[in-house]
């Protein structure tokens, strides 16, 4: 019978590999959006021309972020956090055994959903542009990214965060940052 330990340990587990696929699936949009813009460069030129010159830039950016996303998740993580690595933690005086456990695999969990939220938010960034002007997608897109930074680097957020309300002596109890 498994038990809920063994279950998080299985599931945390499968995060290197879906981690490597959210970086695999961000190099493929990256070629697919370096060839997608030659298309739209074309179709400027020799076509029509209904193509802008934002979607242009745009897919042009689309490309060098997801062909280059280590680099780009360093570089934007240095941008917020004054770091280009993510703060690693360890645990605090009240957490138990099966606490640290949780803990580590919450942690890793939220990193992999701020990384999917990055990627998403250059997407929508991108869709907002080829179809016009769309302001929704736009601020949508924005959201996306800055979140998905904050949740790659959950345990500086959190930090920050204690920092702000005062709550630093609470948060020790739970993970200690650097």
């Amino acid at each position: 019978m498994p038990t809920a330990a063994s279950m998080l340990d299985a599931f945390g587990q499968n995060f290197p590999g879906l981690t490597r696929l959210l970086t695999m699936l961000a190099y493929l949009i990256g070629m697919w959006a370096g060839a997608s813009m030659g298309l739209l460069l074309w179709r400027r030129q020799r076509v029509e021309g209904s193509v802008t010159l934002g979607a242009l830039l745009m897919r042009m950016l689309l490309c060098a972020v997801f062909l280059y996303l280590p680099t780009a998740v360093s570089t934007a993580q240095d941008t917020v956090f004054a770091s280009p690595t993510i703060l690693s933690y360890s645990p605090g005086h009240g957490v138990s055994e099966h606490g640290k456990q949780v803990l580590d695999v919450v942690i890793r969990f939220v990193q992999l959903v701020g990384l999917w939220a990055f990627i998403w938010g250059w997407v929508l960034l991108n869709r907002a542009h080829a179809r016009g002007y769309d302001p929704g997608l736009g601020s949508k897109g924005w959201a996306h990214i800055v979140g998905g930074l904050l949740c790659m680097n959950s345990v500086a957020t959190l930090h920050g965060l204690a920092q702000s309300l005062g709550l630093e002596s609470l948060l020790t109890g739970l993970l200690i940052p650097g």
